[in-house]
């Protein structure tokens, strides 16, 4: 028989109403038990069995096996030590923390415990691009040689207030949406050494100071070379389920590019097609087997198809505390993701070549 799973959920915004609880209600033999919000009312509007103001209250909880960190950037590195410290398994939103340091104190926390750990890189669950990942593994693309990724959108009003400010977000659209564009290359590139960066604040706004936009080239493993353009000043490229986000492999057999707004498809020049240099790229379906993780439950044709893969992140999240294994994308994964981040905007304000830290 299996064990039901109790997770409590901690901050009770945005994405935790439209990710994390959504997709662990999907999940079977999980009991979602508690949430948890400092600002009165907002976690008992989840309509969980139990709500609290102060996070240490729902980690005292015996009968919770693990909890997701849903809160602004500033508060996950306290948050997810103290769930260490109680002995709970951990899904910490993005981008893991303010610096490098921070995270790392957070992954050695967690690793020095053996508890199950985890970072919320959504959009590496959406089918394309575990098709990539596939194609790229099995050698369709031959060695890899260059990557092209961008993320751009429109202004939205959830990008403002605290993910407007160092202290709260520690930088700004590169934190944001950034971080996810860092994880999906190092998911399918490699490891990203060093990085020459550019950064700008377009937009007349005396409550922020951090960047709107920032684009840097990045020399990886194995020879690869990459470049990167995240924006959030982009009119017409949409926000929420409609902003843009590209990410196109090249290799000495052929490429292939993902696209966002395109989940279930992938455009690819392999093969014959590949090695025709009058050739374009052609979409294909991305084949039944990559619509979700394997053995999901969630019906992959059920709502959007644009949003419902977010969900098997938690059907992951949930059969790691069940295996008790950790398995990518760990904390490790956003420590090196931040160091990332950190390098960028180093480098931005220097104006030189920085190192990753490793």
């Amino acid at each position: 028989m299996t064990k039901t799973v109790t997770v409590g959920i901690i901050g009770a915004g945005n994405v935790a109403r439209s990710i994390h609880l959504p997709g662990l209600l999907l999940c079977p033999d999980v009991h979602v038990a508690a949430a948890c919000s400092p600002v009165p009312g907002e976690a008992e509007s989840l309509r969980l069995p139990s709500s609290y103001l102060s996070h240490t209250e729902l980690l005292a909880r015996r009968d919770i096996d693990a909890v997701v960190v849903a809160t602004p950037t500033y508060l996950h590195a306290p948050i997810v030590l103290d769930a260490v410290r109680a002995g709970k398994h951990v899904l910490c939103e993005k981008p893991l923390a303010l610096d490098f340091q921070a995270a790392e104190q957070m992954y050695a926390a967690a690793k020095r415990a053996g508890i199950v750990h985890m970072t919320a890189f959504t959009y590496r669950y959406a089918p394309a691009v575990q098709y990539l990942k596939h194609l790229i593994d099995t050698g369709a693309l031959g060695s890899l040689r260059t990557v092209r990724a961008s993320y751009l959108m429109a202004l939205s009003p959830h990008l403002l207030g605290w993910r407007s400010t160092a202290a709260q977000a520690g930088s700004g659209v590169l934190a944001d949406i950034g971080s996810h564009l860092v994880h999906l290359v190092h998911m399918l590139a490699g490891e990203i050494g060093q990085v020459c960066a550019s950064q700008a604040l377009f937009r007349n706004d005396p409550t922020s100071d951090v960047e709107d936009w920032i684009s840097f080239l990045a020399d990886m493993q194995e020879g690869v070379r990459g470049t990167f353009e995240i924006s959030r000043v982009c009119p017409g490229r949409g926000a929420g389920i409609t902003e843009n986000m590209t990410i196109e492999v090249y290799g000495t057999e052929g490429g292939a590019e993902f696209s966002l707004q395109d989940p279930w498809g992938l455009k690819v020049a392999i093969g014959e097609d590949g090695k025709d240099p009058a050739s374009s790229m052609q979409r294909v379906e991305v084949p039944a087997e990559f619509l979700r993780v394997p053995g999901s439950t969630r019906d992959p044709h059920a709502g959007d198809p644009r949003w419902g893969y977010r969900y098997d992140q938690e059907f992951q999240f949930v059969e790691n505390v069940r295996r008790g294994q950790s398995r990518a994308p760990t904390l490790l994964d956003g420590m090196r993701c931040q160091a990332v981040l950190d390098a960028a905007i180093e480098s931005s304000r220097e104006r030189r070549w920085t190192s990753v830290r490793t």
